[in-house]
């Protein structure tokens, strides 16, 4: 029982930092508009999973993947997070290629 009120704290904390990582990026993306706003946007999404993946993995028994997964699947899911990553920061960079 009181395992689950830790892994409802966590994942609480987790919401909330994403949520605003998510609204600052946004206000930052319009304060800079144009290309550059929608290539921060992008990069700053790839980087807000990078981070949930990292701190997921550091977590171990508090870990709010593997209770979504049911445990079996778990590594699929890092990776599916990973590769989102890996492709919004592609995106991103990629927006900036087109500044000119």
């Amino acid at each position: 029982m009181e395992a689950n009120i830790w892994q409802l704290l966590v994942r609480a904390f987790v919401i909330i930092i994403v949520i605003g990582g998510v609204y600052n990026l946004w206000r930052t993306a319009k304060t800079y508009g144009g290309i550059v706003g929608n290539g921060l946007r992008w990069l700053g999404l790839g980087m807000i999973l990078f981070s949930l993946e990292s701190l997921d993995r550091v977590l171990g028994n508090l870990s709010f993947i593997s209770p979504l997964s049911g445990g079996a699947n778990a590594d699929l899911f890092h990776n599916i997070i990973l590769l989102l990553g890996l492709l919004f920061s592609g995106i991103g960079f990629s927006k900036f290629t087109k500044i000119q």
